[in-house]
């Protein structure tokens, strides 16, 4: 492979996001931002530059700047986030692995020389899984791959993560990453703006954020914090706006609240979420009717 190592993902807002914040964990062995690149709407990190909500098409536009950036860095990979776009094309340098991620919880990892499917729906998957369950937060299964197997916990809500966490097993069995470390790092990749879980102090109202634009990302994830939180109260919020008389709703509430934040930054909607806690939280019990 090169150096540093391309691995491009082809996947909706969502998965492509979390897939690469899973595959950054599991390759960094315990160091953030000290070994992987990642150029994508999510976030650049090129050993030099950093920052969040970037536009990817323009990033792609300088990935010539920025494999400059992470060769003298020394990072060993970067991951790029590619939204629709075929690998291969002329702007940019040839991949060493190409993840796609369908939208029916299935897809393909190749290298030049081997390639594996995975799937959590498909038996005959060379990478798969089973006993998913999820609740409060996370994300349980079993991960059956050709080299290992073994229990998955990923810190974000919906069994529907579990496909871009199969996408960056699949990525991570073909680069040879033992499971233990495939375990590890993906029990630390919770991803900002994309499922992302605000819990206050005295957790009486939290929040989900999902900033992706898909309404299929936002469904699914409305429906996880219906399904999987068990004794709150749920309500949407779209607007920033909406989200201070939400929470102060949240707190008049004797059930516990949790507000499915849906829109973009997700950051912004993050910060308003924490400022309206501060104005509106109380440690004492809320009324009862």
């Amino acid at each position: 492979m090169s150096s540093p190592a391309l691995i491009g993902i082809v996947a909706g807002e969502h998965d492509r996001a979390v897939a690469s914040t899973m595959l950054r964990c599991a390759l960094e062995r315990g160091e953030p931002y000290a070994h992987v690149g990642v150029i994508g709407d999510h976030e650049v990190f090129d050993g030099v530059e950093y920052r969040r909500g970037a536009d990817t098409a323009a990033e792609l536009e300088r990935i010539d700047e920025h494999l400059a950036n992470v060769r003298a860095a020394g990072l060993s990979h970067l991951v790029l986030g590619l939204p629709s776009r075929v690998p291969g094309a002329p702007d940019l340098p040839e991949l060493d692995v190409l993840c796609s991620i369908g939208a029916g919880g299935a897809g393909t990892v190749r290298t030049a020389e081997r390639g594996l499917s995975f799937s959590s729906r498909v038996p005959l998957a060379d990478v798969g899984s089973s006993e998913e369950r999820a609740g409060y937060g996370y994300v349980q299964f079993v991960a059956h791959t050709p080299s290992w197997e073994g229990g998955v916990a990923v810190p974000l809500p919906g069994v529907f993560n579990v496909t871009p966490a199969l996408a960056a097993i699949t990525v991570l069995e073909l680069l040879g990453v033992r499971g233990r470390e495939v375990q590890e790092g993906l029990c630390m990749a919770a991803t900002q703006g994309h499922g992302e879980l605000l819990f206050p102090p005295e957790q009486h109202v939290c929040a989900v954020v999902e900033q992706s634009r898909d309404p299929r990302d936002r469904r699914q994830l409305v429906e996880a914090a219906r399904q999987e939180f068990e004794g709150f109260s749920t309500e949407v919020v779209t607007e920033l706006a909406g989200i201070e008389p939400a929470v102060a709703r949240g707190y008049a509430r004797a059930r516990s609240t949790l507000l499915v934040l849906l829109g973009r930054p997700g950051e912004a909607y993050a910060d308003a979420f924490q400022a309206a806690v501060r104005r509106h939280f109380a440690w004492s019990t809320p009324p009862r009717g």
